[in-house]
C-alpha cells in the first residue's frame, strides 16, 4: 500500500524515546495546572502503611494520557508466509489495515473481471468475499483506511474508453455503499485518509491528455456533500499521489510533477495550499523521481516517502519536512527494481517498505539497520511473479502485515512478522503526599500500579501525570492502614471503646463512631445524626438545646418569644398578640371591634367598621344609596345612579348638561343650557336661526351667498335701498354691497355683487376699457418697449432708461430744478402745480396724477398694502419664473414667523446672505436679488401687527398678478369709482346702527375674539352691547377699546 496513513496516526501517540521505565518513587512538579477529577474506581480501596500492594484503577480515557516505552526483543523474527485468497488473480492491487479490535481487513481489485473483494482476519482465519463490481472494463490501484469508529474508507480508478472516473466506498460494520466522487479523475494511482470527525478526503489527478493529469485536486467530504479543490494546477502534474492527515486536521499530499521531473508535497498547513520540493535531479532528463509513491508520517511529525526513480529504475527514500530539508537515498538500484513500494513507520519511527522487482519478478523488504544505520535488502517471496499488488501496516504490537500478489499462482498471498519492538503504555500515578508510583496501562480503561510505604495511616488523594505533564486528579481516595491501630481512626487498638469500627466520639467512649460529629457516641446520642443535639429531658423528640421548655412535653416551641408556647398561642408568630376573643383571625390588641367577628379595622376612623362602609378609606362618606360609586355626602344625586355631578349647579346632571359652564341662578332648559348659551356669538340670535352663529355683527344671509346682510361701513348707509335687508353694525365684516343678488364680487371690500369677468370688481363699478386698441371691450396690454408705465403710443421717449422717473409723456424729469420749483411730479402734483398736469380738467387729470405718482417711489407711503408691491415691481411688466420662485419662498417665509418677529428677522438676515451668495456663484440674476433686497429692507422694518396682513397678502409680493402701467392706471380709476359711488351721507342712527350700552369695561387677557383679515382680533363686550374691543390678533396684549 502507497499511502497507509493510519500507521503515522497511531504511531503519533504511541511513540516515545527507547527507555525502559521500572517503578520509582518521584517528585511531581506542583506547578501544572490541575484539571477536575476524573471518575474512576480503584480496588482494593485499602491497604497496609508498609505498601507494595498492587491496586487496579478503573476508568477511561487512560491510553490518550499514557506515555510508551519501547523495546527491542533482540529476537531474529522470520517472514511467514500463507495464502489468503483463493480466487483466480485476486489481489492484483491490494490495501491493508487493522482495527481497534486487531482485526485484520484487506481490500483488493481482483484482475480479469476487475472484481472488489474484501478479506478479514479475526484471529481465527481469513474470510474473502466479492463486495462490488468494478463497473467498468479497468479499475486501477485500490487505497484504504480505518476511522476511529473501525468504519472502512476506500477509494479506486476506473476507466474506459469514454470515462474516467474516482469511485469511494464505505463500509459501516454493517453494509457497504459506493459514491461517484469524480468522473474526471485521472486513471492511476490516488491517496487516502480521514480527518479527526472520521471525513474522508481523496488526493487524485485531474484528466488530461498527459500521463500524469493535469493538476493535483482533493476531493473532501463535509459530511454531508462532496467538495473538489485544486491543490495544484498545471499539465502533466498530480499523478501518482499518496495522503496523510496530522492530529490537527492538517493536510499533506505527495505528488509527482513529471512535466519537471520532480516529487513535491504540498500542504494546507498555513491556510492556504503550498508546495515544496523533495526530490529531483540536476535536470529534468537527469532523474525521474516520484513514481508510485507511498508516504507515512511518524509520532515526531517527520515524514517518510517512498518512490521509484523511472529514469533509473532504483528505489528511493525521502523523509524530512515540509519547508524545511529533505534528504534522499536510493534504497536499492539492482536491475530494474523499486516497483509499486508501500510504507510503514514502527513504534521507534523506523521505516518499514516491500516493493517488487521486475528483475526476478520478486517482492522484496528493506529496513535500516540499527547498527549500521544502512539500508538491509531481504527478498521476502521469489520463484514466481509476485509482490507486484502489494501493502503494508504495522500493528499496535509492532507485527507488520503484507499481502501480496502471486501472478504465478493467481492467488493472494499474506506475510507477517514481528519488528521485534515492544511497546509498553505507561503513566505516573501519584499517591498524595506520599510520593508517585510508575503504572502500567493495561487498556484504555485499566491501570495497574503497586502503593508506596506511608509513615502512618491516612485517606490518600490519588492523581493521574499525563505524558504532556498535566495532572489529572482521580474521585477516588485510598485508604492506609496501620495495623496499631485496625479501624484507622487515629486511636490505638487498646484505648479504642470500638477497635474494629473507626469512630471519633470522645465523651461518653472512645474511638467509636459519631455520625453527627458532636462528642458522643451513636449509641450514646439521643440524636445521632444532629450535631447540635443529644439530651431529651421530657422525652418530647425535641432536643435540649433547642427546647424552649425542656421540661414541658407539651411545648417545645416559642417562636415569637412572648413566654407562651406555640401550641397554646393563638399567634405563636406575633409577639404582640396571643388571643382572639371574636375568633375572627385578628388578635385582639389588633382587633377595634374584638368582639365583632365581622369586623376589624376602621381605616378611616370614622367609627363604621371597614366590612360596613361603603368607604372605608374616607371619613367623609359612608354610605352609597344609588351605588354609583360617589358617596352620599359628595353625590349631587344620591338616588340617581346615573349621575352625581352638577358643576354648574344648574339643577341637570354634567352627563346630560350640554351647557357645562351655566351663569349661577340662570334658567337653563331640560339639556342644562340658558338663553345666553343657546346664542354662541350674543348676538340675540340663537344659532339655530344665525346664519353666521359665531359672527356677532352677521346673522342673516338673504341672498345666500355667503355674505352678510348687515354692513360696518357708514359711507354705505346712502346706497343702501330701503328694501334691502340689514342694518348697519359697527366693525361687521363679510358685509354684503348687493344683499338682493346672490355675487361673486370681492375687491376692495365689495362682496356679493355680480361679477361677471371675474375680476372681483362689482360690474356697476366696472370701468370702460381704456386700451387704446380700438376694438370694443379687449384687454390687450398695450406695448411699453421701455417699461417706463406709458404705452408706446403716448411715450415720447419710448427708450427711456429704467432708473428714470418719467412724467405722463413717458420722458424724464428733471430733477435739478430751479428754486421754488417742484423736484418731481409727485411734488408738483401734491403742491396743487398744474404745470403737473397738463391733461383735460376732471377724472382725467387726476387718473394722470397718479399714474405719475406711480412711477415714483413715493408711493409706497401714501398707498394701501395692496399696492406697495409697486415700489419693487414697477419697472417689470411680468415676473421670471426665477422671480415667481424667490418671492413666493419670501411669502413662505413670512407666513412661518410673523408671529415671532425676532426669528423672523434671523431668517430674512440669513436668506440676504443666501441671495448674495447665489448671485455670486451665477445662480440667480442681479435684477432678482435686487428686488429681494428691496422686499427684505421693508419687512425688517415692519411693526408686528402689519406682519400678519403682509403674510397673506399675495399682492404685496407681486405673486397675484403683475400690472403694467395702463392696468394700474385703470385699477385706480375703479377705486376712484366705487369711492364716488359710496360718498358718505348723514347715518339714519335710529335705523342703522346697534344698540350701545354703558358699560365699557376692559375685558380679561384670556378672552376670545374674531381675527379678521386687518390682521387684528375683535371683541364686543359686553354681548350685543356694541361695544367693541381689538388687539393684535394671535397675541397675548391687553384689549384696545374701539372708538369710532
Amino acid at each position: 500500500m502507497r499511502a497507509c496513513v493510519v500507521i503515522g496516526l497511531l504511531l503519533a501517540v504511541f511513540a516515545s524515546p527507547l527507555l525502559t521505565q521500572t517503578p520509582s518513587l518521584d517528585s511531581v512538579n506542583d506547578d501544572v495546572m490541575h484539571s477536575s477529577p476524573m471518575q474512576a474506581s480503584i480496588s482494593p480501596t485499602t491497604g497496609w502503611t508498609t505498601g507494595g500492594e498492587e491496586i487496579t484503577i478503573t476508568g477511561s480515557g487512560f491510553s490518550n494520557l499514557a506515555f510508551s516505552n519501547t523495546t527491542d526483543d533482540g529476537i531474529n523474527h522470520q517472514w511467514a508466509k500463507t495464502t489468503m485468497d483463493y480466487s483466480v488473480q485476486a489481489g492484483t492491487w491490494n490495501a491493508v489495515d487493522v482495527d481497534s479490535n486487531g482485526h485484520i481487513h484487506v481490500v483488493q481489485i481482483k484482475d480479469g473481471n476487475y472484481e472488489i473483494r474484501h478479506s478479514v482476519n479475526d484471529g481465527t482465519g481469513w474470510n474473502s468475499g466479492k463486495i462490488k463490481d468494478c463497473g467498468n472494463t479497468y479499475c486501477w490501484d485500490i487505497h484504504m483506511v480505518i476511522d476511529d469508529n473501525d468504519h472502512i474508507h476506500l477509494a479506486y480508478t476506473t476507466y474506459t474508453q469514454w470515462a474516467e472516473t474516482l469511485v469511494y466506498m464505505n463500509y459501516d460494520g454493517t453494509t457497504w455503499t459506493d459514491t461517484s466522487v469524480s468522473s474526471s479523475a485521472h486513471f492511476g494511482p490516488i491517496g487516502i485518509a480521514v480527518d479527526s470527525s472520521n471525513h474522508p478526503h481523496i488526493s487524485y489527478a485531474a484528466n488530461g491528455a498527459d500521463q500524469c493529469g493535469n493538476g493535483l485536486r482533493i476531493a473532501s467530504y463535509t459530511g454531508t456533500a462532496w467538495s473538489h479543490n485544486t491543490v495544484v494546477a498545471g499539465n502533466n502534474r498530480g499523478c501518482d499521489s499518496a495522503i496523510v492527515i496530522d492530529e490537527s486536521d492538517n493536510i499533506y499530499i505527495a505528488y509527482q510533477n513529471r512535466d519537471s521531473s520532480k516529487l513535491m508535497i504540498a500542504t494546507d498547513k498555513s491556510g492556504s495550499w503550498d508546495s515544496y520540493l523533495v526530490d529531483t535531479g540536476t535536470s529534468p532528463s537527469n532523474l525521474y523521481p516520484g513514481y508510485m509513491t507511498s508516504m507515512a508520517m511518524d509520532g515526531q511529525g517527520q515524514f517518510h516517502i517512498a518512490h521509484q526513480d523511472s529514469k533509473e529504475d532504483d528505489l528511493r527514500y525521502s523523509t524530512g519536512a515540509p519547508n524545511s530539508g529533505w534528504t534522499t537515498t536510493v534504497v536499492e538500484s539492482t536491475g530494474s527494481t523499486g516497483r509499486d513500494p508501500s510504507i510503514a513507520v514502527d513504534a521507534a519511527d523506523q521505516p518499514h517498505i516491500v516493493y517488487h522487482t521486475w528483475s526476478g519478478q520478486n517482492l522484496k523488504y528493506a529496513t535500516i539497520d540499527p547498527v549500521t544505520t544502512n539500508w538491509a535488502v531481504t527478498t521476502m517471496a521469489s520463484g514466481a511473479d509476485v509482490g507486484e499488488g502489494n501493502s503494508i501496516v504495522i500493528d499496535e504490537s509492532g507485527v507488520m502485515h503484507v499481502p501480496f500478489s502471486d501472478g504465478t499462482s493467481e492467488v493472494l498471498k499474506y506475510a507477517t512478522k514481528s519488528t521485534g519492538l515492544v511497546q509498553t503504555k505507561e503513566i505516573t500515578v501519584q499517591f498524595g503526599q506520599y510520593g508517585s508510583m510508575t503504572g502500567a496501562v493495561v487498556n484504555d480503561t485499566t491501570i495497574r500500579v503497586s502503593t508506596p510505604a506511608t509513615s502512618a495511616a491516612a485517606t490518600v488523594s490519588l492523581s493521574l501525570w499525563d505524558k504532556d505533564g498535566n495532572e489529572h486528579p482521580l474521585s477516588p481516595t485510598f485508604q492506609s492502614i496501620d495495623q496499631n491501630d485496625l479501624d484507622g481512626d487515629g486511636v490505638l487498638n487498646a484505648n479504642d471503646d470500638c477497635p474494629n469500627v473507626a469512630g471519633t466520639s470522645d465523651l461518653d467512649v472512645n474511638g467509636c463512631p459519631d455520625d453527627d460529629g458532636d462528642g458522643y457516641s451513636n449509641a450514646g446520642d439521643a440524636f445521632p445524626n444532629n450535631v447540635l443535639e443529644w439530651m431529651d429531658a421530657d422525652g418530647d423528640g425535641v432536643g435540649d438545646n433547642a427546647d424552649a421548655f425542656p421540661n414541658d412535653a407539651n411545648e417545645t416551641l416559642d417562636s415569637d418569644g412572648d413566654g407562651a408556647g406555640d401550641n397554646s398561642d393563638a399567634f405563636p408568630l406575633n409577639s404582640l398578640e396571643r388571643f382572639d376573643s371574636d375568633g375572627d383571625g385578628v388578635g385582639d390588641n389588633a382587633d377595634v371591634f374584638p368582639n365583632n367577628p365581622n369586623e376589624t379595622t376602621d381605616s378611616d376612623g370614622d367609627g363604621l367598621g371597614d366590612n360596613g362602609d361603603a368607604f372605608p378609606n374616607n371619613a367623609y362618606e359612608q354610605y352609597d344609596s344609588d351605588g354609583d360609586g360617589v358617596g352620599d355626602n359628595s353625590d349631587a344625586f344620591p338616588n340617581d345612579s346615573s349621575e352625581s355631578l352638577d358643576h354648574d349647579a344648574d339643577g341637570v346632571g354634567d352627563l346630560n348638561d350640554l351647557c357645562s359652564n351655566t351663569a349661577q341662578n340662570a334658567q337653563v332648559d331640560a339639556t342644562g343650557c340658558s338663553q345666553a348659551q343657546l346664542d354662541s356669538d350674543g348676538d340675540g340670535i340663537v344659532n339655530t336661526l344665525d346664519a353666521f352663529p359665531i359672527l356677532s355683527t352677521q346673522w342673516a344671509d338673504t341672498d345666500g351667498d355667503g355674505y352678510g346682510d348687515n354692513w360696518g361701513d357708514s359711507e354705505w348707509n346712502e346706497s343702501r335701498m330701503p328694501e334691502w335687508p340689514g342694518v348697519f353694525v359697527i366693525g361687521a365684516v363679510q358685509s354684503d354691497y348687493c344683499p338682493d343678488v346672490s355675487g361673486n364680487s370681492t375687491a376692495d371690500g365689495f362682496y356679493g355683487c355680480i361679477d361677471e369677468d371675474g375680476n372681483g370688481i362689482p360690474d356697476q363699478l366696472q370701468q370702460e376699457e381704456t386700451n387704446q386698441t380700438g376694438e370694443g371691450n379687449e384687454t390687450q396690454t398695450p406695448l411699453d418697449s421701455d417699461n417706463d408705465g406709458v404705452s408706446d403710443a403716448e411715450d415720447n421717449c419710448p427708450d427711456s432708461p429704467p432708473e428714470d422717473v418719467v412724467d405722463s409723456y413717458g420722458c424724464a424729469i428733471n430733477e435739478t430744478q430751479g428754486d421754488g420749483e417742484s423736484s418731481s411730479p409727485l411734488e408738483s402734483f401734491f403742491a396743487g402745480d398744474a404745470g403737473a398736469v397738463t391733461t383735460t380738467v376732471g377724472i382725467g387729470a387726476i387718473l394722470l396724477a397718479l399714474f405719475t405718482v406711480l412711477q415714483t417711489n413715493a408711493v409706497a407711503a401714501i398707498l394701501p398694502d395692496t399696492f406697495r408691491w409697486v415700489q419693487v415691481l414697477r419697472t417689470n411688466s411680468k415676473l421670471s419664473k426665477e422671480e415667481e420662485n424667490e418671492l413666493t419662498y419670501l411669502q413662505s417665509l413670512v407666513q412661518a414667523y410673523y408671529d415671532n418677529p425676532q426669528e423672523l428677522v434671523d431668517e430674512l438676515n440669513l436668506l440676504r446672505g443666501d441671495l448674495t451668495g447665489r448671485y455670486t456663484n451665477n445662480e440667480i440674476k442681479k435684477d432678482t436679488r435686487e428686488k429681494l433686497f428691496t422686499l427684505i429692507d421693508d419687512l425688517l422694518i415692519a411693526p408686528p401687527q402689519e406682519l400678519y396682513r403682509i403674510a397673506h397678502n399675495d399682492a404685496y409680493f407681486g405673486l397675484a398678478g403683475t400690472l403694467d402701467s395702463e392696468d394700474r392706471s385703470k385699477l385706480l380709476e375703479e377705486k376712484i369709482a366705487m369711492s364716488e359711488f359710496s360718498e358718505p351721507a348723514a347715518a339714519d342712527s335710529t335705523d342703522h346702527y346697534a344698540p350701545q350700552v354703558t358699560d365699557d369695561s376692559e375685558p380679561p387677557v384670556n378672552a376670545s375674539g374674531l381675527v379678521r383679515d386687518d390682521g387684528f382680533e375683535w371683541l364686543e363686550s359686553p354681548q350685543a352691547s356694541g361695544v367693541w374691543w381689538y388687539r393684535v390678533a394671535h397675541s397675548n396684549q391687553s384689549w384696545q377699546k374701539w372708538q369710532s
